[in-house]
């Protein structure tokens, strides 16, 4: 990425009190992970991703506000209950542990595809080709050697309760990667429903 472009997605930062109980939840896995390294998410960039644009000309940020104000206007506030952890996994090995809901929340795929769309329309992302699922990424798999107790645990876990969060709006942030992790800085907040 270039000074010229700004690594963007469109996120709901999790609530506090989510972000004690998925660091309680991280910490339970961590000690569960054995050999496996895992990437954990640092707590204050534990998040809900509800569109990843990718690198984006800097010239364009005004733009992409703007349709997020658009967009946000037309959605409703919502309730989410998140509830249980989850994985992509591949080969029978998690890749990626994350946070879940109790239930699919239709407001939130509604926000997530009229953002794909307006976006895609103004040519400034490409349509993910895949339904919106609601979930928090809470840390990435390096590697998949002896990921059997991690998916044990993973397992037990998929029901455990967290806590509900009222989504009242969401926020544009840019990413920096460093050797140390993702630097995250908000440029922009959307209130739903005007």
């Amino acid at each position: 990425m270039s000074e010229d472009s700004l690594r963007l997605f469109f996120a709901i930062p999790l609530a506090e009190e989510l972000r004690d109980a998925a660091t309680e939840l991280q910490r339970r896995l961590s000690e569960a992970r054995g050999d496996v390294r895992v990437k954990w998410v640092e707590r204050p960039n534990l998040h809900m991703t509800l569109k990843f644009l990718g690198d984006t000309p800097a010239e364009r940020l005004d733009e992409v506000q703007a349709i997020a104000g658009a967009v946000g206007a037309g959605c409703r506030p919502c309730e989410v209950e998140y509830r249980g952890v989850g994985c992509f996994a591949s080969k029978g090995c998690p890749r990626t542990i994350w946070l879940g809901a109790a239930r699919q929340c239709p407001e939130l795929a509604e926000l997530a595809r009229s953002l794909e769309d307006a976006l895609a329309q103004a040519g400034l992302a490409e349509p993910e080709g895949r339904a919106f699922q609601v979930h928090a990424t809470l840390g990435r798999v390096r590697d998949s050697r002896g990921g059997g107790r991690l998916m044990d645990e993973i397992r037990a876990l998929a029901d455990a309760p967290v806590g509900s969060q009222r989504i009242e709006d969401f926020v544009l942030i840019s990413s920096e990667l460093t050797g140390r992790g993702p630097i995250y800085t908000e440029r922009g907040r959307f209130r739903l429903g005007g």
